[in-house]
Formats: C-alpha cells, sequence, structure tokens
C-alpha cells in the first residue's frame, strides 16, 4: 500500500511540476515575442493543463470517494462516466488553440468559418455519444474511466492529425517555424509523443498503479512538448536584428497590406495621408494600425517606427 501511495505522491509532484514549467515557458515566449501565434500557445497550455488536472487528479479523487460511500456498480459507474465529461469544455478550447497554433505557425490564415464549425461539430459529438449511453446503445462496460479514456484518446488523435497539416500544406506566406524552432521535423515527433502516451492511457490499468503513474508522467510530458522545444531552439534576439523588411514582417505575421501601411507610418505620413495614398478609408488606416501595434508590441507609431529601424537596419 505504501508503495502505491509513494508512486501516486511522485506522479503528481511530477505532473504539478510539469504544468508549471508549460504555462510558464509559454507566458515567457508570448511575452518575448508578442505574436499572435504564441499567444495561441499560451491560450492552449492554460487549457489543457485546467482539464489534465481536473480530469486526471480529480477523477482520482473521486474514486477515493466513490469507495468510501459504496456506491452501487450501475451509479459508480455512470458517475465515473459523466464526471470527466464535465471537463471537456477546458479541452475542447484546448483543441482549438492548438489547431490556430499550428495553423498561425505555418503561415496561414484563419479563416472565420474554421471556428463557426468548429464548435458545434465537437458538441454535435459529444452530445451523440452521451445520447448513444442514455439511450443504452452503447453499453457501459464495467470499467467506465478506461471507457471515457479511450474516448477522449479516439478524439485527441483525430485532432492532432489535423494539426499535422498545416505543416505539409504551403503557405504563401514565408515559413514561420522554421523561426521559431518547430517545423516539420518536430511536428513529428510530437506526434509519436501523442502516439505513445495514447497507447499508455489506453492500458493504463495493466499493471495497476505502475502503469497508472508512468500513464500519468508520459501524458504531462508530451503536454509541455511544444513550448520546450519552442524555448530550447529559439535564436538569440541578436540574430533578429538587421533583417530585411519582409523577416521584419514574417516575424511579426504582418500581412501585405498591414506592411503598406508601415511604410507610410515610417515614411512620416499621417492616418489621412495614407488612405488617400492607398484608396481606403480612414477607419480602415485606424483598424490597420491598432492590428499592427498589436501584432508588434508598441504603443505608438514612433515606437514602430523605431522597432523597425531596429530590426531592419533602416
Amino acid at each position: 500500500m505504501w508503495l502505491e501511495n509513494l508512486v501516486y505522491i511522485i506522479a503528481f509532484i511530477i505532473s504539478g511540476g510539469m504544468t508549471a514549467l508549460g504555462i510558464l515557458t509559454a507566458i515567457q515566449l508570448y511575452q518575448a515575442e508578442k505574436k499572435p501565434v504564441m499567444a495561441m500557445l499560451l491560450y492552449h497550455q492554460i487549457f489543457l493543463f485546467s482539464f489534465l488536472i481536473y480530469s486526471v487528479w480529480g477523477n482520482a479523487a473521486l474514486h477515493l470517494l466513490l469507495n468510501d460511500l459504496q456506491l452501487s456498480t450501475e451509479l459508480s459507474s455512470k458517475l465515473a462516466f459523466f464526471f470527466p465529461m464535465i471537463g471537456i469544455p477546458f479541452m475542447v478550447v484546448s483543441w482549438f488553440m492548438l489547431l490556430k497554433f499550428s495553423i498561425l505557425e505555418n503561415g496561414h490564415t484563419i479563416k472565420p468559418l474554421f471556428a463557426f464549425l468548429f464548435f458545434p461539430v465537437l458538441a454535435l459529438l459529444v452530445f451523440l455519444i452521451d445520447f448513444l449511453i442514455y439511450t443504452g446503445i452503447i453499453v457501459m462496460p464495467p470499467n467506465a474511466t478506461l471507457f471515457v479514456i479511450r474516448i477522449l484518446i479516439a478524439l485527441n488523435l483525430l485532432i492532432h492529425l489535423l494539426f499535422m497539416l498545416p505543416f505539409f500544406i504551403s503557405s504563401k506566406q514565408k515559413h514561420l517555424s522554421t523561426k521559431s524552432g518547430f517545423g516539420k521535423n518536430q511536428a513529428l515527433f510530437y506526434l509519436m509523443t501523442v502516439i505513445v502516451y495514447s497507447a499508455a492511457m489506453s492500458f493504463f490499468n495493466l499493471f495497476d498503479y505502475i502503469s497508472e503513474g508512468i500513464a500519468i508522467v508520459l501524458l504531462f510530458a508530451s503536454g509541455i512538448f511544444i513550448p520546450v522545444t519552442i524555448r530550447l531552439n529559439q535564436k538569440p534576439a541578436s540574430s533578429e536584428i538587421n533583417m530585411d523588411f519582409e523577416a521584419f514582417c514574417a516575424n511579426y505575421e504582418i500581412s501585405r497590406r498591414e506592411a503598406e501601411i508601415i511604410l507610410e507610418i515610417c515614411k512620416g505620413h499621417s492616418n489621412k495621408m495614407i488612405a488617400d495614398r492607398l484608396f481606403i478609408t480612414l477607419q480602415t488606416v485606424k483598424d490597420h494600425n491598432h492590428r499592427i501595434f498589436t501584432k508588434t508590441g508598441v504603443k505608438s507609431r514612433v515606437q514602430l517606427a523605431n522597432l523597425v529601424r531596429e530590426k531592419t537596419g533602416n
């Protein structure tokens, strides 16, 4: 008994440390670059580990409580199934942010239709599974926890296959993954870690608490793979100095129209002059300015011009 408790304590400490490492590393990456792609990674880490802490250790606490209450097998099975499902929204949002990270990382544009389709389709799929179980079409097995885990693993593998697609689809914009240190090779290795922990979680009860502890550690370790890899491969800040203007735009994910406006700002032109020269409305110029300031992390036109001069040498 003492060995079992020791295994769970060690797994809890390691998973807690990995949670802190993943989120703090993502925060540092975002603070260093202030880029939307890093914001997506940060949100992914927060929602992912919120779900993992809730589903893994919350479910463990639930099992201890159910054992003490000595409820019927049928009621315990239903509680063991529906309790983790409450945390599904956290996982769904983390999946959404992961896909957005993949899309932005590879220089693609996120279409509004993506968000409108992603959440309803997943919600419908989860509702369908719940309905089939409730109506008895899908019979709940004795080990409800393992059943839930395998459902989530199947959905998770599907999401990660979608995550891989942008790495193999060429983009008109300059490829950004080589800059952040997370490219196609890293994505393939990450997919391998997902497959490994998926196999471990699918048979977490094979060797009782030993296999459970290993599966939990592998699960949390895979969760920190992306931010830690980017952090380790991150280039020194000095390497970004004296880049050309095209590289500057790729670095801060600046669109073609935003690049035109930046050049006009650097020439000292007012918003009204920019609107007249580019044949767009004044409000459109202001909207572009806001997005440019957000992407580059500056607060004024002067700071923007200084940033361009600092990075490009012009």
